[in-house]
């Protein structure tokens, strides 16, 4: 029972150490992304979001599932008493091997792909990019030794490491090189990537270093057999995991090339390409990155739970999993409905007024997004965890085709709005489809919850209102996102929606179990 309870706390506490620093390395991105983009302008960010989708996708092929399904593992021969590191030397040479070929790959295709995106000057920003795939390669590898060993401060801290570098010399270089006008800046902003991906290495593998050097020494030899189970364990999670990078890098080809056929010109269409997946999926994604640290988190956890088949702890994990990334997303989702075009103004001062326009319609329509894919992301951890991972697979497959169908045809006839409403149909299908697959699998049940949930967000909104009518943005968002947060939590536990027994599980959940203390305006409930 000690046992189990620690495993708890274990899960508890990575995801709540990752989530923080996820929160903190977001908003150093969106930190970044302002003064960007006022460097950069929307056509600049434009050319910029054209490059990183490919790396991002090349990425993934490069990692082809491996850092998740080394976690898995080493967690489930830890729980075993089993040693693990031939496994990380296993992962590493593959990993190494694969990244440095996709480096070249994107270093070769790099003009080809650039046309096919529908803007050809872009293709040196790929050859600057692609360094970072060989860096990238080996922080996946220690992320997923680190996430199995439960120690999840290192990914946490390598993700603020990124950041750092990233704001610092990625906007001082394209400051730098905008006098030489706006594809160098463009070049310099794409060089600070490089630059981070190289110093969060660094400092992972000093990490590992220093936390391994007192460790009784395993054996890094490895046979067939560690191999056969690594790619066992990552080939259904590659495929999950290249699934939504594929989508994005179909959008930079797609959204473009329909937005021209729509009757805008090439630089018209860039930017609002740009607008799309610079501001308005950079501000999405703050919400979601939290959800996902959380599903980092909990991968481990439950798998060791499997193996223990322990079915109560599977259960009690992913409820609360679940419960946390709706009482997450739908905050968030409904402050970007009512107040996101304040907010847009906000922080992208310098975007003109038809592109704000732009974007705080496509914010209002892809808020959704918020609670569709941070859900969808704990339900595919989830089916990862237990082994179920082709039920995913199938989910995702589905939705991604429905998506890009649904693109061609609404952004060629309506505009890039309807890229914005495709996205949010793929969300729903995503979401609906591997919720329904982990049903089958455990039973779990949260309709009532997740229906109370929704209309206290409502609740939240409908108050939020109020901070519409004031004419200055900033004071507007300060003033909206107190009301929101103070309707919001009280009307969560007025509700009943955290019950006695999760709040201890909750991360934060001793603070919040003090102002229940000091504050007794709601009496728990079974949720």
């Amino acid at each position: 029972m000690k046992q189990a309870g620690l495993k708890q706390y274990t899960m508890k506490s990575g995801a709540s150490v990752l989530a923080v620093c996820s929160v903190v390395a977001k908003l150093l991105g969106a930190l970044y992304r302002v003064p960007l983009t006022n460097v950069l302008g929307a056509e600049g960010m434009g050319l910029y979001q054209l490059v990183f989708p490919v790396y991002a996708l090349f990425m993934m092929l490069s990692s082809i599932g491996i850092p998740t399904a080394l976690s898995r593992i080493v967690a489930e021969q830890r729980a075993m008493g089993n040693g693990a590191k031939k496994y990380l030397f296993a992962c590493m040479v593959v990993l190494i091997t694969l990244s440095t070929i996709a480096a070249i790959l994107v270093a070769t295709l790099a003009k080809y792909i650039a046309l096919w995106q529908g803007n050809e000057v872009a293709y040196k920003g790929f050859w600057i990019i692609a360094p970072s795939l060989m860096f990238v390669g080996a922080i996946a590898g220690f992320r997923g030794w680190f996430q199995g060993e439960m120690y999840m401060l290192p990914t946490a801290l390598s993700n603020i490491i990124e950041q750092v570098v990233k704001l610092a010399l990625g906007l001082a270089l394209s400051i730098v090189f905008s006098k030489r006008g706006m594809i160098y800046a463009v070049y310099g902003a794409l060089l600070g990537v490089t630059a981070s991906e190289f110093c969060a290495l660094v400092y992972m593998f000093i990490t590992y270093i220093v936390r391994t050097r007192h460790n009784e020494k395993e054996t890094l030899k490895f046979s067939k057999v560690e191999l056969t189970s690594v790619f066992r364990t990552a080939f259904p999670i590659a495929i999950v995991s290249v699934l939504l990078p594929l989508s994005n890098f179909f959008d930079s080809i797609i959204v473009v090339n329909m937005l021209k056929l729509f009757g805008l010109s090439k630089e018209a269409a860039t930017w609002q390409y740009g607008v799309l997946s610079g501001p308005v999926n950079s501000l999405v994604n703050m919400p979601v990155v939290v959800a996902l640290s959380l599903a980092i988190a909990i991968v481990p956890s439950v798998s060791v739970s499997r193996v223990e088949r322990d079915v109560d702890a599977i259960m009690t994990k992913s409820r609360i999993a679940i419960k946390l990334t709706y009482l997450l997303g739908i905050p968030f989702a409904v402050f970007f409905i009512v107040l996101g075009g304040k907010l847009l103004g906000a922080i992208y001062p310098r975007l003109s007024g038809e592109q704000l326009v732009v974007a705080e319609n496509l914010l209002r329509i892809e808020a959704i997004n918020v609670v569709t894919l941070s859900s969808m992301q704990i339900y595919v951890s989830l089916l990862q965890a237990v082994d179920k991972t082709k039920k995913a697979v199938a989910s995702l497959g589905i939705a991604i085709a429905i998506k890009t169908v649904l693109q061609i045809v609404l952004t060629r006839y309506i505009g890039i709005l309807g890229a914005g409403i495709a996205s949010v149909c793929m969300g729903f299908v995503a979401l609906f489809l591997v919720s329904a697959s982990y049903f089958q699998v455990c039973g779990l049940h949260l309709e009532k919850s997740v229906g109370i949930n929704l209309l206290v967000g409502v609740i939240m909104g409908l108050t939020g209102i109020v901070a519409t009518y004031i004419e200055n943005n900033i004071i507007s968002v300060l003033v909206g996102a107190g009301i929101c947060i103070f309707v919001y939590v009280f009307a969560v536990f007025l509700f009943g929606l955290i019950g006695k027994e999760e709040i201890a599980n909750f991360p934060a959940g001793k603070i919040l179990q003090k102002i229940h203390r000091v504050i007794r305006f709601w009496e728990y409930k079974d949720a």
